[in-house]
């Protein structure tokens, strides 16, 4: 389960950077989103990032309470390749 929602999320993103960001030479793509949820949408884990993308996350999960705290923000997301298998992780 959790690899299913690694693979949804990572997926989402890209169709994120794919619609609205703008790629650079470098093989990466940043993009600035506002994050915002109805109440109802966040008790089962809905954000919607900007006018195009929703985003289904795992209530209680460190990528939820992230979205939930910035709700009404912008916030930046950086999308690029990765050298080789990493471990999903928020910084702060």
């Amino acid at each position: 389960m959790r690899i299913a929602l690694r693979v949804f999320v990572t997926l989402t993103l890209l169709l994120v950077g794919i619609s609205l960001g703008r790629a650079y030479d470098r093989d990466e793509t940043v993009l600035t989103v506002q994050v915002s949820s109805a109440d109802h949408e966040l008790q089962e884990g809905y954000f919607s990032l900007g006018d195009q993308v929703t985003l289904m996350v795992k209530p209680g999960s460190d990528l939820y309470r992230f979205l939930a705290r910035q709700r009404g923000r912008k916030v930046k997301i950086q999308l690029q390749e990765s050298s080789g298998p990493e471990l999903s992780r928020l910084e702060r």
